[in-house]
């Protein structure tokens, strides 16, 4: 049986491009919508397929939450403009078969599709660019400093470091730092000139290679302590 698509995005030039490219590969595009709550799931085949787009990475996780609670054996595939690891890891939790970047091309786009409905969870190349960085011993990268006080990082950009170190966007530290995203950008830059690294995969690769080391680990700052406690701290 062919599988039935129902495509979700607030974008009109995305729904119908995708379901263009869909039809031409022998997909049935059952429905286009611009938001999950317009999506009718009387008469659903048993292979249907949920493409969701939205530009609030937020959402993401609701949505496919929203789908599995309605029609619990349909395939879910995220469609994210950007890669976030925090928002992709509660998408697969929420019951995701895949997770792809809407930057890809339409072959292996269609591919990853093809791979969803096949039972395969799919995963963004990211992933396994963080592994593959993570696995690189840290001798490697370009004179690093050697102890935390040495990099003198404020208590704020201490907070950002952990953030990068659990795999965050600049828009998810903005949200759990409650500051604006180009004030994430600012601290990100001046934490790459004090470490003396490259990108912000090498400054996480530091921080984790440093935060039992020399008497440092991570710690997490308080809600409601307005004094900006940093992430980062000297044990005892």
């Amino acid at each position: 049986m062919v599988p039935e698509i129902n495509l979700v995005s607030p974008c009109e030039f995305t729904r119908e491009g995708f379901a263009r490219i869909l039809s031409s590969e022998g997909f049935t595009v059952r429905g286009c919508f611009d938001s999950i709550a317009e999506v009718r799931y009387e008469n659903l085949s048993k292979n249907s397929i949920f493409l969701l787009d939205d530009p609030d990475s937020a959402e993401h996780a609701r949505l496919v939450e929203t789908v599995k609670a309605e029609f619990e054996s349909a395939v879910v595939v995220l469609l994210s403009a950007d890669f976030d690891l925090a928002s992709m890891l509660k998408c697969f939790r929420a019951g995701a078969r895949g997770y792809v970047i809407k930057s890809l091309k339409a072959a292996p786009m269609i591919a990853a599709i093809r791979l969803a409905i096949s039972g395969q969870r799919v995963l963004p190349q990211d992933v396994l660019e963080i592994f593959e960085n993570q696995a690189k011993p840290i001798p490697a990268l370009p004179e690093i400093a050697t102890e935390l006080d040495d990099a003198n990082l404020s208590p704020r950009e201490n907070d950002v470091l952990c953030c990068l170190m659990a795999g965050y966007s600049n828009k998810v530290i903005a949200r759990e730092l409650d500051v604006c995203e180009a004030t994430v950008k600012v601290h990100v830059k001046a934490i790459l000139r004090k470490l003396n690294v490259n990108n912000r995969t090498q400054a996480a690769i530091w921080a984790n290679s440093h935060s039992t080391i020399g008497g440092y680990y991570p710690i997490q700052s308080s809600q409601s302590d307005t004094s900006a406690q940093p992430l980062v701290a000297r044990a005892g």
